[in-house]
């Protein structure tokens, strides 16, 4: 079972970049390839005779660009009663600008931070707000007549490019809560010989709080690995679980497989995960369930033909409406395949009608003003949500019942756009405030039936987009922001829990979507043209488009 890799998370090793260093910024090391399954990394230098101790702090923070040989040049900064003990997997730093330090005269010493995001011991990414700044202490002693640190913070400290490096995005897998999908969260490490340890010791902990309502995992709580190494022989990772997992039950037990495979075929070396307990070899079936990664889906547009299938992946299962489309003034559109329906957003508020006979039979589903986005989940639920501030969110079935869905956190927040992650478990918001614009990720949870019920608390995934116009999930783990500011339009690309980029845009972009991961995304312009990004240039597909979406 291959992962679902993240629409624009290739890091090119691009040369040389700065290290963190006290003073001016200098240029770091050359990348050398490394050893025993590590990868390129900065090869940082090791302390020198005579050094003073600002010298010897400067030292030990630039050799935190180095994690191969768990970071053996950086332990050479430390004095002998420390040097085996500290963790520099507990916190990354990523740092704005280069940190200042202040030495005393009592051979102690602090060093300010300003942090632009850090990541925890599980590979968390946390984007913190400007001007958030640590003060880390050090203490310093001499060994042999060498200034060596004797008290440390258990960190790392990196600039961006170097992290950029460094650091690799990984996904852990869950479930969700009905069994149909995997549901990826997306985790940083360094991409070294332990990194399959450290995905499975984070799998093992679980989701994160803001995901952990939405999706189930195999594992027993409190599982750990018996020994703390997931070793990999001719392909095969083998993880060795402690015996808290004997009580998982059969079908958790597929499941536990299904986690670990996806999670770590991710790692080059790996095509398959052996599974024992308290080095007792489990044979252990696949999972009955339908768990899967999802596949590339197909672009419908419609237009002056009714509705079409581009980009498609198999025959579209709907007619073109062609008649029926003429006579209404749709602004967005959303098919579900799984619900034989089509859904509009018109001047009357939100309509739905059968895929095989548009227009036959038209229901109106949601009379509210001024709907902000429509949106079916894949259990046949047609979301609808106002734009008016602290509106309900609804969620409508095929039979036409009704839910409330609760989101107590949207009261006082106007929503501008949302958009549902591919297998239903999260939903992306645009909202605005008194705060301003914010970029937020919730889970969506659901009762034994499968009816959403509820919104969790969300994940603020970004506040760098000024005149937003839409939100679309690119793939699993990233969501595009179109941005209509100024005479250059881009879209903030950003993972959730992790790193963004922007890309740039055509005049009058109201809409991006993509089919799959790695699938060239599709661009749609205010006049109805499309277009579809080839290489670094959007390449014109056809004119007279009214609206766009995925047929899930």
């Amino acid at each position: 079972m291959k992962p679902l890799l993240a629409f624009g998370l290739i890091l090119a090793l691009t040369g040389c970049a700065s290290l963190p260093m006290a003073g001016p910024v200098r240029i770091g090391p050359d990348l050398v390839a490394a050893g025993d399954g590590d990868s390129f990394y900065y090869s940082p230098s090791a302390p020198v005779d005579g050094a003073s101790q600002a010298e010897i702090i400067s030292g030990f923070l630039a050799a935190g660009t180095g994690p191969q040989n768990d970071y053996a040049i950086a332990r050479e900064f430390l004095s002998s009663n420390i040097r085996s003990i500290w963790n520099p997997n507990q916190e990354v730093l990523i740092q704005r600008s280069s940190p200042k330090i202040n030495v005393s005269d009592k051979n102690t010493a602090t060093v300010q931070i300003d942090v632009s995001a850090r990541v925890d011991a599980d590979g968390k990414y946390e984007a913190t707000a400007f001007g958030t700044d640590r003060v880390l202490e050090f203490e310093l002693v001499q060994e042999d007549s060498q200034w060596r640190l004797s008290k440390v913070p258990d960190a790392t400290v990196l600039i961006r490019p170097v992290f950029d490096v460094v650091f690799s995005g990984y996904a852990l897998y869950f479930a969700d809560r009905q069994m149909r999908y995997l549901v990826p969260e997306l985790r940083w490490f360094p991409t070294t010989a332990a990194t399959g340890t450290r995905l499975a010791n984070a799998l093992l902990r679980g989701a994160s709080d803001w995901l952990k309502p939405a999706v189930y995992s195999g594992i027993p709580s409190g599982t750990k690995l018996s020994i703390d190494a997931v070793t990999v022989e001719d392909g095969t990772a083998r993880v060795d679980l402690s015996a808290r997992a004997l009580v998982a039950s059969r079908t958790d037990r597929s499941l536990i497989k299904a986690q670990l495979s996806a999670t770590l075929s991710q790692l080059p070396n790996v095509s398959e995960v052996a599974i024992s307990i308290e080095r007792s070899a489990q044979d252990i079936t696949d999972t009955e369930a339908n768990l899967r990664v999802l596949e590339p889906r197909n672009l419908a547009v419609l237009g002056q033909e009714g509705l079409e299938v581009i980009a498609a992946q198999e025959q579209a299962f709907f007619q073109s409406g062609k008649d029926f489309f003429e006579l209404t003034q749709v602004t967005k559109i959303a098919i579900s395949r799984a619900a034989g329906s089509i859904a509009a957003l018109t001047g009357s508020g939100v309509i739905r009608t059968e895929a095989n006979q548009p227009g036959e039979q038209v229901e109106l589903v949601d009379g509210r003003a001024n709907i902000a986005a429509i949106d079916f989940d894949p259990q046949q639920y047609l979301w609808s949500l106002s734009r008016a501030t602290g509106g309900q969110v609804i969620a409508t079935y095929t039979d036409s019942s009704r839910s409330i869905v609760r989101a107590p956190w949207l009261e006082g927040e106007s929503v501008l756009d949302f958009d549902l992650s591919p297998e239903g478990t999260r939903a992306a918001f645009l909202v605005q405030s008194a705060q301003g614009t914010r970029v937020l990720v919730s889970a969506v949870v659901r009762d034994q039936s499968g009816v959403p019920v509820e919104l969790s608390k969300p994940l603020e995934i970004s506040r760098e987009v000024s005149s937003p116009v839409s939100i679309t999930w690119l793939d699993q783990i990233s969501v595009a922001i179109v941005s209509a500011a100024g005479d250059s339009p881009s879209a903030l690309v950003a993972t959730v829990g992790g790193t963004s980029r922007s890309i740039s845009l055509l005049p009058g972009t109201k809409q991006i979507l993509a089919v799959g991961t790695n699938a060239q995304p599709h661009l749609l312009t205010e006049e109805g043209r499309l277009f579809s990004l080839r290489g670094s240039s959007w390449a014109p597909l056809r004119d007279g488009v009214r609206a766009l979406t995925i047929v899930d």
